[in-house]
């Protein structure tokens, strides 16, 4: 039986979701490799993977053909984004990579022209009638004039230059050292995190709602799962209307009156989506299915299951 051949374009510190993958094998008929590649030669990722590579940065002219040649070479099947700049590096070169019907998990160029850019998010979520904090682009909109507003980039991630603005002087200071942010509304409210598994036709298969107890940096460090179906049903018709395709997280807040709130969409895997796998939604599961033309499992989630994470080391002796 031939193997199937999965890469994971910066793996870098993705150690417990490569390992999910690695547990999942055990359920699949269809033989799987994992293949990680990294910037960064000491990724911990690279160390729990099958096979593993380093590639220059994806700014460097010489790394789409370093990974085109791995492709070649490692016979790949499918490639998953584990950044932002992943993705965007994939929808760049997506004729390229995509050769010999190789699967990119990546959506269409217009979903991720939309969900890459935050005040783009926020424009379709208005037009749409999706529910998302007011959002302000100095060089698009009227200044705010109402606080506390969360300052964020308008194309990052993980919560990069993110601050808290109270006030205009604090406002007047980050327009100075960041005059390219968005701003928005501060929704008081209890904040989730919904892992997403859409099929090739964009169908969702699974749908796990997280609220966020503790965050770090940007990464959640303790969750609990709950399957509120009013959030279901909302990131449902969200990913529908945005035709999303494989592993997704999304994010919002749950206001005290019951309204929830979209703040932000990832297309690829969040940081704590390995609850959402431990407690029975196994997406790297439902992907193996899908490479090898099975049907999906119905999952079986562990509703209220609490995630502690904490840091974890990996040595290189040489």
């Amino acid at each position: 039986m031939e193997t199937l051949k999965v890469l994971f374009l910066a793996a870098h510190w993705r150690v417990s979701l490569v390992r999910a993958f690695q547990d999942a094998k055990a359920q699949c008929e269809t033989p799987f490799q994992l293949i990680a590649v990294d910037s960064d030669a000491l990724a911990p990722a690279l160390q729990v993977a099958d096979r593993s590579h380093s590639l220059p940065l994806f700014s460097d002219n010489s790394c789409l053909e370093l990974l085109l040649t791995i492709c070649r070479t490692q016979a790949i099947d499918a490639i998953i984004p584990m950044t932002n700049k992943a993705i965007d590096f994939l929808n760049t070169h997506r004729e390229e990579l995509s050769g010999g019907n190789r699967r990119l998990f990546i959506p269409e160029c217009s979903t991720i022209e939309i969900c890459h850019d935050k005040w783009n998010l926020w424009k379709f979520m208005e037009l749409e009638g999706f529910n998302s904090p007011k959002t302000f682009l100095l060089a698009e909109s009227d200044p705010p004039d109402t606080f506390p507003l969360i300052a964020k980039e308008r194309s990052g991630e993980g919560g990069k230059n993110q601050s808290l603005i109270e006030n205009q002087r604090d406002l007047d200071y980050c327009i100075d050292k960041y005059p390219n942010h968005i701003y928005q509304e501060l929704i008081q409210g209890r904040e989730f995190s919904v892992d997403l598994f859409a099929d090739v036709k964009g169908i969702p298969q699974l749908i796990v709602p997280r609220e966020r107890l503790s965050v770090r940096g940007g990464e959640v460090m303790t969750s609990k799962i709950n399957m509120n179906e009013s959030i279901i049903d909302l990131v449902e018709a969200l990913s529908r209307r945005l035709a999303l395709t494989g592993p997704c997280n999304i994010q919002g807040i749950l206001h005290e009156k019951g309204t929830f709130f979209f703040t932000d969409l990832n297309l690829r895997f969040g940081s704590g989506s390995v609850h959402t796998i431990a407690a029975g939604g196994d997406i790297p599961l439902m992907i193996y299915q899908e490479m090898a033309g099975q049907n999906f499992l119905e999952p079986s989630i562990q509703d209220h299951s609490v995630m502690t994470r904490y840091p974890e080391n990996i040595f290189h002796h040489y």
